[in-house]
């Protein structure tokens, strides 16, 4: 019994090894084919190529004066392009007028944004020097000044120092 279970593991380590040595031999066999196909491929589209330029040179043979033809039709064509480039070129030329216009109006925006800042500037610095006035005229009143006298000292309207005066409840 022994004898019989040795023959047969041997067997199936035989068998195993030659499913194993057929599988990589297969394997190989058919990386080789891939390559011989990818190859015929290959020579397909290059014969494919070449029959197509026989037909097209096979094809110009048969049209007479093929040359001509071509002149004819490149001469149209110049003739065309001709008619349609003076549209063309005026509508170009109206267009870069444009360009240069919509530049200056640009420019001339461009320059009165710049003096509205400049006037925001200037009164808001007017409005500052005004509030450093109203300090220094409440200031003064409050030290005992009369309103004429702060008005003379700070050369402001007498008016304007009695309505900041008003405003700040000190009469």
């Amino acid at each position: 019994m022994i004898i019989e279970m040795i023959a047969f593991i041997a067997f199936a380590i035989v068998l195993i090894l030659l499913i194993i040595y057929f599988y990589y031999r297969d394997k190989g066999i058919v990386k080789q084919l891939e390559l011989y196909e990818m190859a015929i491929d290959d020579l397909n589209v290059r014969l494919h190529k070449v029959e197509d330029r026989d037909d097209i040179s096979n094809k110009t043979d048969h049209i007479p004066n093929f040359t001509n033809e071509l002149d004819k039709i490149e001469e149209n064509l110049t003739g065309k392009l001709d008619e349609l480039s003076d549209p063309l070129l005026k509508t170009i030329r109206a267009i870069k007028d444009m360009e240069a216009e919509i530049k200056r109006i640009d420019d001339s925006v461009n320059e009165r944004i710049n003096k509205l800042e400049s006037n925001t500037k200037l009164s808001s610095m007017s409005n500052s020097a005004k509030l450093i006035n109203e300090k220094a005229i409440v200031d003064l009143y409050k030290a005992g000044y009369s309103a004429e006298e702060i008005a003379k000292r700070e050369r402001t309207p007498i008016g304007e120092v009695e309505l900041i005066l008003r405003i700040a409840n000190l009469r």
